[in-house]
């Protein structure tokens, strides 16, 4: 495991010993459970080819799955690292695009180039881009939901974002983004994006 995923773990650990967090959380992932998540995407056209991130992996081999919830003012907030048949599941439902989706305009749209791996709440998902590995093997993190009006699309026949301004990434990595989610939902006073998560993008964790 790496620190950063060891001290985020941690981190949730004592939020959840003080009463500030509920966590519900698996066994670690087995290679088969790995496996799944890397090969078992289905998605409405083309196909999907991707590798879990190193520090996604150091993750699963603690847990196959985490939910951490927060109550808030009588609300309800989470997020949740899909087990294998939940990542496929998403994936299908709420992050890949049906084939010859434009703006009326005849580009088509593609989403295939992100992977679903964890859930915010309210049809909100945090996906991988892979097609944008960094030197580690490392995919950036970016917060979407398909009701953004611009979301993290790209024309399907060049690759090109379809909003230039939705390629920035809300977090280089999964380690950070779990770092960011551990150090939000054990605040004390959680952060101005924490009661938006779910709605619609952006949603602008990036200090």
């Amino acid at each position: 495991m790496t620190a950063e995923i060891k001290a985020a773990l941690a981190h949730l650990r004592q939020a959840e010993s003080d009463g500030v967090v509920t966590i519900d959380a698996t066994g670690p992932a087995s290679r088969k459970a790995v496996r799944v998540r890397e090969t078992g995407l289905e998605p409405h056209f083309g196909t999907v080819t991707w590798s879990a991130p190193p520090s996604y992996r150091a993750f699963l081999a603690v847990h196959n799955g985490l939910t951490c919830t927060r109550t808030v003012d009588g609300v309800d907030h989470e997020f949740a690292v899909l087990d294998e048949d939940e990542l496929v599941e998403l994936n299908a439902d709420l992050v890949h695009l049906p084939e010859d989706v434009s703006r009326g305009d005849d580009r088509h749209l593609s989403t295939n180039h992100l992977v679903g791996f964890a859930g915010a709440g309210y049809e909100a998902v945090w996906c991988f881009d892979v097609t944008q590995p960094d030197a580690d093997g490392e995919y950036p993190v970016y917060y979407h939901h398909q009701d953004d009006d611009e979301g993290r699309t790209r024309f399907a026949d060049s690759g090109e974002w379809e909003f230039p301004e939705s390629a920035t990434p809300d977090y280089p990595s999964f380690a950070a983004w779990f770092t960011a989610m551990a150090r939000a939902f054990s605040a004390a006073e959680p952060p101005e994006w924490f009661t938006e998560l779910g709605a619609p993008g952006p949603l602008i964790t990036r200090e």
